[in-house]
């Protein structure tokens, strides 16, 4: 390892701890905000959709700019963003303000999670990287479940308190070292010329239909459950978001002893069919038995947000340094639209066709289209 071992560390769970903020964070609209301020659903999904349009921004403005000024001053402007925009609230209930809070907030995020992974790509042993960044975004992942569980304790407050003091998080970016070679250059078009236009598009378009499935079944499955479409156990019910967010950091987290030694393509290709045919199954039987519905859920949910870090992973090796954060802003960017519109596209669906086996016939097309990018795109993991 180039560096000391005990710095090297340091650095990885500096950037660890920033995903586990990051998404804590994330889950402030549909977990304590209605809470907080008596909010209703109807509303809660527009501060939602307003977060996740803010991440789209943050997506697309920051890690752009990490390559022309470097990935230390875009970091430090992303905590402050997210930081910032989760403490605005404490100050003013209003539902406008409330958007604009989102937007700031979604925008720190949305930027904080391509720059950070450029910057563990970047520190990282390359016979180790699959394995760190898998660990980074299951990080991410779990920080869905921290927010809740200041909601269980009855501490709702503290959340804005956590929100703000993340400005702390701050000042160890002083001792992180540059890792960018800066390229004041171009934007977002570069990827698009023809030196890069067939591995973007690939990637952007499994990236997409990864989040599409994924989404779909965090965001938009919850309903068919409290409409009592689909019934499912008590437990199932009562406590969806934990256990649908430990299930999405499980499937990260249990990517990361396999993708330095199978590689990204091949890893890809299995978890993206295994969930397409258990969302196949979950169509097919959805009248049926519930506990087989709650176990393939659950499954195509792991496997798919395994498939959503090792995209993230192959975005991040797919540029050189000088275009790395355009590359992963590009391709979370349009994750971040497959996030916005899968929950309408599905809800559209089931009210078209009035069956709730259809959506889930789409969601496995979805995982399908996946593993279709994944089957053209190039290797790019350092085998060992």
């Amino acid at each position: 390892m180039a560096m000391n071992e005990r710095t090297y560390w340091f650095r990885q769970a500096y950037f660890f701890y920033t995903q586990l903020a990051a998404g804590s964070l994330l889950v402030l609209p549909s977990i304590m905000l209605p809470i907080y301020f008596k909010i209703t659903t109807s509303l809660e999904g527009y501060l939602f959709f307003f977060e996740f349009f803010g991440m789209l921004i943050g997506s697309l403005l920051l890690p752009g700019t990490s390559d022309k000024i470097g990935r230390r001053p875009t970091l430090a402007t992303a905590i402050m963003l997210y930081s910032v925009g989760s403490f605005f609230p404490y100050f003013n209930h209003s539902f406008y303000f409330l958007i604009i809070s989102m937007i700031i907030m979604g925008a720190g995020i949305g930027a904080n999670v391509p720059i950070v992974n450029a910057m563990m790509n970047e520190f990282s042993d390359p016979t180790a990287r699959g394995t760190i960044m898998s660990i980074g975004n299951a990080i991410f992942n779990l920080g869905f479940v921290i927010i809740p569980l200041f909601l269980l304790f009855g501490i709702a407050k503290f959340v804005f308190a956590y929100g703000l003091v993340q400005l702390i998080s701050i000042l160890p970016i002083a001792w992180i070292p540059e890792t960018t070679k800066l390229n004041s250059k171009g934007g977002f078009k570069a990827l698009y010329k023809s030196n890069y236009i067939k591995r973007t598009l690939l990637v952007s378009f499994a990236t997409f239909f990864v989040f599409f499935s994924a989404y779909g079944i965090i965001d938009w499955f919850p309903t068919l459950i409290y409409k009592g479409i689909i019934a499912t156990p008590a437990l199932f019910q009562k406590d969806y978001i934990i256990i649908a967010n430990l299930g999405a950091f499980s499937g990260a987290a249990l990517m990361a002893p396999f993708i330095d030694k199978l590689g990204r393509k091949r890893l890809g290709v299995l978890v993206n069919l295994v969930a397409c045919i258990a969302e196949m199954f979950v169509g097919l039987i959805s009248g049926n038995s519930i506990l087989l519905i709650a176990a393939l859920i659950f499954s195509s949910l792991l496997f798919m947000e395994g498939a959503l870090a090792i995209v993230t992973i192959i975005s991040s090796e797919l540029y050189g340094s000088e275009m790395r954060g355009r590359g992963l802003g590009n391709s979370l960017a349009w994750g971040r639209i497959a996030g916005m519109i899968s929950p309408l596209v599905l809800g559209s669906i089931l009210e078209e066709l009035k069956s709730p086996a259809a959506p889930f016939f789409v969601i496995s097309i979805s995982s399908l289209a996946a593993m279709s990018c994944f089957l053209m795109l190039p290797e790019t993991a350092l085998l060992h």
